[in-house]
């Protein structure tokens, strides 16, 4: 009965009827389509595609202001000195929005802000991003913001400058934050033991941890005592804590074999570098996979020493592992791939760099009868996999969202590409950088020497434009591909990045059939088209209204006539690489400074902004 009323309501409000002479006339009303139905078609729209339909009216707009929707915005506050007078907190403190995701990056922080008293009630996750902040200045931040539950500090060596080990007494009760949940201090944190109880007495019910690229360059005596410090806190907190990330890190067998031992430790999500040989008496990480049968989420990448045993180990139990990232473990063979294959669970798989796996343990390991459920397939850099393996994996996964096939020049060839096209509609990011022998015919499906599907008289091929859902796609270094592809299956109405550095032979004509028929493009990568000219980027940059990113590294031909375009046509523009552009001048540089949402220009000259 609900979606009946439902029903009858949307054939109520949708049409607006008028009758005169017997001729009857019916003019859509969306704006009055009920906030339920509003909020369902949302749900099939990506952020920036929402944020550009809020602008329709005034209705849009308050479905887009949903918390759901809330939740996926960011606010990105980048290169300011943080004062309210001030680009941009002037125009923020008069807003009526609110935000649940702020990110500060390389901000210097000035005196105190209303910023945070007025904004910090709705904030859930805040991120400070090699930004100039010291102890005082952080927990004046945080004491308005009671519904913290994520807080991130990446690359900010002054917070733990000029820090005594006595001023951890002055913590008060009024700055715990009882929701906070996730705590990260990855990249490059150079911070000691008292800095990290400081922090971690803030979060009472913290469960999620992340240390990971914060101990790799001190010395091995130091990072030694911090791994013993921060196992000491496991220990402590050992029933509560579910998600723990120590990636590039060097960690040793004795760490593993204290982690391994932790009592009442089940965690959920776990990441870790292997580095030391796996010894054959009381292997730390075999004990610690062994005690871990909960994890879901388990990262290994740039485990040089983890081997098959250990994979093995970790198909027989860990059972409902769903995240398998195992990028640059070269150790890794065809035998220990192939015990995966009972990981019936698998969403995501990452055998980036993998170099020792061929086709054996790919067939072996990744093609059972159940990988419906994998969303997510990375085989970059593989270089021993072959055309006929990648036709098996575009069988097997007909439901990937994600696919990676960068560097594999030796399996992606004009037909293997069809099979891909036919069997993965569903795909949404594909990275074909480097597949150097993918051409026209692959691309469009015209013209191929051997055709996808032949019987008897019937001969089928297929394209690009049959993944109408894509939204990133590289095409980086297939340099045989022209302007014939452009013209012909380009037509993607949700692509937002598109990666063509090093194409060789595209023209202003392929690139304007290009952009008319992508119009939602965010990110743009022409590096090193040496056929790239003025007039290319006068297209691109009118009829690409959301361009955000856009990067000319080493086109020869640009001029200043390019650097006017920019400035005339991009508003919400905010990286730029004209590096290596010899025939930009210096003063067109400078003309740069107009574009008031530059925040990113890699120039010819030193920064002018």
């Amino acid at each position: 009965m609900a979606l009946a009323r439902l029903v009858e309501r949307i054939e109520r409000t949708l049409y607006v009827h008028y009758e005169d002479s017997f001729v009857y006339f019916f003019e859509p009303n969306f704006e009055s389509l009920p906030p339920e139905l509003l909020i369902h078609l949302f749900r099939y729209l990506n952020p920036s595609d929402r944020c550009a339909a809020s602008l329709v009216c005034r209705t849009w707009y308050d479905a887009f202001r949903y918390l759901e929707f809330q939740r996926a915005v960011r606010l990105h506050i980048h290169d300011i000195e943080f004062v309210d007078n001030g680009h941009p907190l002037k125009g923020l403190m008069t807003s009526f929005r609110y935000f649940t995701d702020v990110r500060i990056t390389k901000v210097v922080f000035g005196n105190k802000s209303d910023f945070w008293s007025e904004f910090g009630d709705g904030i859930e996750e805040l991120t400070f991003d090699n930004c100039v902040i010291w102890k005082h200045k952080l927990a004046s931040i945080l004491k308005y913001l009671p519904r913290l539950a994520r807080l991130n500090i990446y690359n900010c060596p002054d917070l733990f400058k000029t820090w005594k080990l006595m001023e951890n007494l002055t913590v008060s009760w009024n700055l715990l934050l009882p929701e906070l949940r996730h705590l990260s201090l990855a990249r490059n944190n150079r911070f000691q033991d008292f800095h990290f109880d400081y922090l971690v007495q803030l979060a009472p019910n913290l469960d999620s941890l992340d240390l990971s690229d914060c101990f790799s360059s001190i010395e091995a005596r130091q990072r030694v005592l911090m791994l013993n410090h921060i196992l000491a806190y496991v220990r402590t907190n050992s029933a509560r804590l579910r998600h723990f990330f120590l990636n590039g890190t060097p960690i040793d067998n004795v760490f593993l074999r204290g982690l391994a031992d932790v009592k009442d430790l089940s965690l959920r999500s776990l990441g870790l570098m292997v580095c030391e040989k796996i010894p054959t008496n009381e292997p730390g990480i075999i004990d610690l996979l062994r005690a871990q049968t909960s994890l879901t989420h388990l990262d290994l990448s740039k485990s040089l020493s983890l081997n098959d045993y250990a994979l093995i180990q970790i198909s027989q139990s860990i059972p409902q592992l769903e995240t398998l990232i195992l990028n640059r473990c070269w150790m890794i063979t065809d035998y220990g791939i192939t015990a995966i294959k009972s990981l019936i669970k698998l969403r995501h798989i990452d055998l980036t760099n993998c170099e020792r796996i061929t086709d054996a343990g790919l067939v072996g390991g990744l093609f059972t009868h159940n990988r419906r459920n994998v969303r997510k397939l990375y085989l970059g850099l593989l270089t021993n996999m072959s055309d006929a393996a990648l036709t098996k994996v575009s069988f097997e996964f007909c439901d990937l969202v994600v696919l990676d096939l960068g560097g594999c020049s030796n399996s992606i060839n004009d037909l293997s590409i069809q099979y891909i096209f036919y069997h993965m509609t569903k795909l949404q990011e594909l990275n074909l950088d480097c597949c150097a022998k993918i051409s026209d015919a692959g691309i469009t499906g015209v013209n191929l020497e051997e055709k996808a599907f032949a019987i008897w008289d019937i001969e089928l091929s297929f394209s690009i434009a049959d993944l109408a859902g894509l939204r990133s796609l590289k095409l980086s270094g297939c340099y045989k591909i022209t302007d014939v592809s452009f013209e012909r299956c380009f037509r993607f109405r949700e692509l937002k990045e598109l990666s063509l550095a090093r194409l060789l032979q595209i023209t202003d004509r392929g690139i304007e059939r290009l952009v008319l028929g992508c119009p939602a493009l965010e990110v743009i990568d022409f590096s090193e088209c040496r056929t790239i000219t003025d007039r290319c980027i006068e297209i691109v940059t009118k009829c690409e209204p959301r361009l955000t990113t856009l990067k000319l590294q080493n086109c020869a031909l640009i001029t200043d006539r390019a650097i006017r375009a920019i400035v005339a046509n991009c508003t919400v523009l905010r990286v730029l690489n004209i590096r290596g552009c010899i025939n930009i001048s210096s003063y067109a540089e400078r003309k740069l400074s107009a574009v008031k949402s530059l925040r990113h220009l890699h120039g010819c000259t030193p920064e002018v902004i």
